[in-house]
């Protein structure tokens, strides 16, 4: 009787005074017609910047997560990011091992280029969305309470928001990096020093660490109301320390991109699938993450141009829910169109799909293999007493002919050639001195054939 009675002086009140009811979105004390959620606060201010998310002049605030996408949306969105994301870090941590000093004796500018891009891409992967670990918080992760978007104040949120942003800068920074880096070894132009390698990882580094903390200074981060991790909230700070230097990245990686296929363009066709074949791999992960990127970049500035008419949208579905404030739940829908789901879900997955991405064309190649047989992990001595016959990567065992006579001749590091080749792709800058030991080896054979 009661709640009839409410509901019949809510309609008195919308029949007698409609437009001023959706202009100052007045309601009876207490009381905010589903989805939204009543906050009965002392301190509004407090509220907000804690992360409430109020309608208008009321009491009422915004669910969490947004109103946005439907909760099967919302379902589909988290349940994406869990399992592909999960492939992802594990695909990512697997190439950071395996490029990393624990497995890895030689380092050069390609191989530091793809550890730097994977550790920012493993960043992403373990801060964004859900993670295996935090499976039972559910929504609490980003929405801590009823009605209240995780803010910077929240621990869990800062940390996984500064990682979210490095892992992003880094990535994209690394990316354009190992693009340019690509068109140096096929136009074979000097090589870099190990002093400017240096140089490239301080001042990489550097830039992605302002644009990381740069933010924490006007308290931006946050659970926003599309996000599916907490990120900047404004729109000038997402362009100013992201946006704008994901732009430049892009611009510079693209007219890479477009240098390598030109050097590949010009030189003649027997090369050219020589050349092809052997950078195939590189140049296919490059352009896959350009088009990401850049598919990435686009859908943001579409949802960025049209936020009014989102904002329009948003205002027009609450007022639709304070006009049926005293009908029935259920018997009445209010339609809020903004985002598309399905391209929302595409730019969520586009981010995921990298560190797979990472492990086809970086992680399944000969370049790989040849790592982890060189490492000390197959060359130790507790492999090679488990294993007597084992012949160490990276030596040659020679035996001559019924004299029983074996000499081991140690290949050349790959140091003093020209450069360690990505994704198994072979060099042919050998060295003289490793030439003249294949000389010198046949030289031996034919001794001993003469015996």
């Amino acid at each position: 009787m009661i709640i009839f009675i409410k509901y019949i002086f809510i309609l008195l009140i919308i029949l007698l005074n409609k437009a001023n009811l959706i202009s100052s979105l007045e309601l009876p004390p207490g009381f905010c017609p589903q989805p939204l959620l009543y906050r009965n606060t002392t301190n509004r201010e407090k509220d907000i910047e804690s992360g409430f998310e109020f309608v208008g002049d009321t009491n009422c605030v915004l669910p969490c997560p947004s109103p946005l996408f439907t909760t099967k949306q919302w379902d589909s969105f988290f349940l994406m990011s869990l399992v592909l994301g999960s492939i992802s870090m594990f695909a990512s941590l697997f190439l950071i091992i395996t490029y990393s000093p624990l497995v890895n004796r030689n380092h050069t500018r390609h191989t530091i280029g793809i550890l730097s891009m994977f550790i920012g891409i493993f960043f992403i992967m373990v801060s964004d969305g859900r993670q295996l670990w935090d499976i039972e918080l559910g929504n609490e992760k980003y929405c801590p309470e009823p009605g209240r978007y995780a803010r910077q104040s929240d621990t869990k949120c800062l940390t996984t928001g500064l990682f979210f942003q490095f892992g992003c800068v880094s990535a994209i920074l690394w990316w354009s990096t190992l693009a340019f880096d690509l068109w140096i070894t096929i136009a074979k132009k000097r090589i870099t020093t190990r002093k400017q390698i240096i140089y490239y990882i301080v001042a990489l580094n550097a830039v992605a660490i302002v644009l990381t903390f740069g933010p924490i200074v006007k308290k931006q981060y946050g659970f926003g109301q599309a996000a599916i991790g907490c990120w900047m909230l404004d729109l000038k700070y997402q362009y100013g320390f992201f946006w704008v230097p994901l732009g430049i990245c892009l611009s510079i990686g693209s007219v890479f991109i477009g240098l390598i296929l030109y050097e590949i363009y010009k030189i003649s066709d027997i090369v050219k699938k020589k050349y092809l074949r052997k950078h195939i791999k590189p140049l296919c992960l490059i352009v896959l993450m350009c088009i990401e990127f850049f598919y990435m970049f686009i859908y943001y500035s579409y949802v960025t141009a049209n936020q009014s008419k989102y904002n329009k949208s948003m205002t027009e579905y609450i007022e639709c829910l304070m006009i049926n404030a005293a009908n029935q739940p259920g018997t009445y829908k209010c339609d809020l169109k903004t985002i598309s789901p399905s391209a929302q879900f595409t730019f969520l997955f586009a981010l995921r799909l990298m560190g797979l991405e990472g492990m086809i064309f970086y992680g399944f190649t000969r370049q790989t293999k040849k790592i982890w047989k060189k490492s000390y992990w197959f060359n130790n001595s507790y492999v090679k007493r488990l294993f007597p016959t084992h012949i160490i990567p990276g030596e040659k065992s020679i035996k001559s002919n019924g004299s029983g006579i074996t000499k081991s001749i140690e290949y050349q590091d790959e140091q003093t050639m020209e450069s360690i080749e990505l994704s198994g792709i072979e060099s042919n800058n050998i060295s003289p001195q490793l030439n003249q030991n294949q000389i010198n080896n046949n030289n031996y054979d034919n001794q001993n054939n003469n015996v």
